[in-house]
């Protein structure tokens, strides 16, 4: 497997418009997993009204933006670091940490490995497994945990599972590793696109389990991935060193504005929970009745497939589907899957219900 192959992600939507002759607009891409709402109410505004910023550099402390962040979580803002995307706060907290050995359950999110090897760190991996639908064994995880690991990432909403670990669960893995003095991450990138919310959220925990460190991000749930932005939250000498390794404004002005409107966002994350429960349930329910298709219950706003029909593997259904305007994420490059498992995201009803016009088509 080439190395683009295994650091894919979602699809591209520039390519596929040049390659079907098509604008961008008219592309369904449901190989990103977008807030469908669109940008929160004030952000735009906010972004308008800060053109005129782009002609210095950003604030090099980022103060608002940390300011914004800790009064939308309540947490001090020396346990904050925030950064270009999810992805370049964990380069930096493996680079920061340079742990000798990390133990990583998957099928999952591929920067947490590309990290670890970065900074020389030995990968083990505990397999989740399809015949439990993928969902996390803590007592066997506690004993890969004893085979000398230094830190554990936890990917909770998982990607691509779309799988969730209940808080006490979490909780049971961070007491047993913060005996051990051993560091846990919890990806918590997708945790506000959860029909639960934040209630399954350890930001709780910050302050009494130094061993503990989150990762979150703005970018799926306001749906901004142009613009880039993801947190840390972990104990403040963590984050000091990850700050004095940091690139220097890498996360943009225009970014920044998104701490202005997190003290009014309320209402827009009980609307993203509102439409999320109601399409959730409908977009499974409705994949289900399509023959040939192993369908795994989400719990985020994406969905992962297994094609078993034996004559057609997901190289040949994402051409198929991109022929006909539609991405789909495929999932071969995930540790532990293979040619038959794709990723879709849950979109809005008109979007949804054209995607399984032309799947059910191709799956006849």
């Amino acid at each position: 497997m080439s190395q683009l192959k295994q650091n894919a992600h979602g699809g591209n939507i520039y390519k596929a418009s040049k390659n079907l002759g098509i604008g961008i607009q008219d592309i369904l891409d449901f190989s990103a997993n977008i807030n469908p709402l669109g940008l929160p109410p004030g952000l735009k505004e906010a972004i308008f009204s800060s053109i005129e910023a782009l002609a210095n550099y950003p604030d090099p402390d980022y103060s608002s933006l940390k300011a914004g962040i800790a009064g939308y979580l309540n947490i001090p803002e020396d346990t904050i670091i925030v950064g270009n995307g999810a992805s370049e706060v964990i380069f930096l907290l493996m680079e920061a940490l340079k742990p000798k050995k990390v133990l990583i359950p998957a099928p999952t999110f591929s920067e947490y490995s590309r990290a670890a090897e970065r900074c020389g760190a030995d990968i083990e991996y505990f397999e989740l497994r399809e015949e439990e639908n993928f969902v996390l064994d803590i007592n066997e995880l506690k004993h890969k945990i004893d085979e000398g690991v230094e830190a554990v990432f936890i990917c909770n909403p998982n990607n691509p599972t779309s799988t969730v670990l209940k808080k006490n669960k979490i909780f049971e893995i961070l007491e047993y590793t913060y005996e051990r003095e051993m560091l846990i991450i919890v990806d918590e990138a997708f945790i506000e696109l959860t029909v639960d919310s934040s209630n399954n959220s350890m930001v709780e925990y910050l302050s009494k389990y130094k061993n503990l460190f989150i990762i979150r991000a703005f970018t799926k749930l306001f749906a901004i991935p142009g613009l880039r932005l993801g947190y840390g939250l972990g104990h403040y000498d963590v984050i000091n060193k990850m700050w004095n390794l940091k690139t220097p404004w890498s996360v943009n002005s225009l970014a920044c504005c998104v701490g202005e409107i997190l003290h009014g966002i309320e209402p827009y994350l009980q609307e993203t929970t509102r439409w999320l429960a109601e399409e959730k349930s409908w977009l499974y329910s409705e994949l289900r009745a399509i023959p040939k298709l192993k369908v795994f219950e989400p719990q985020t706003n994406f969905i992962l497939i297994k094609l078993e029909e034996n004559d057609l593997n997901v190289t040949k259904l994402r051409e198929l589907m991109e022929t006909r305007g539609i991405l789909i994420r495929d999932a071969s490059n995930f540790k532990y899957l293979n040619d038959k498992f794709f990723r879709v995201a849950i979109k809005d009803r008109g979007s949804n219900i054209k995607f399984l016009k032309e799947l059910s088509e191709i799956m006849k």
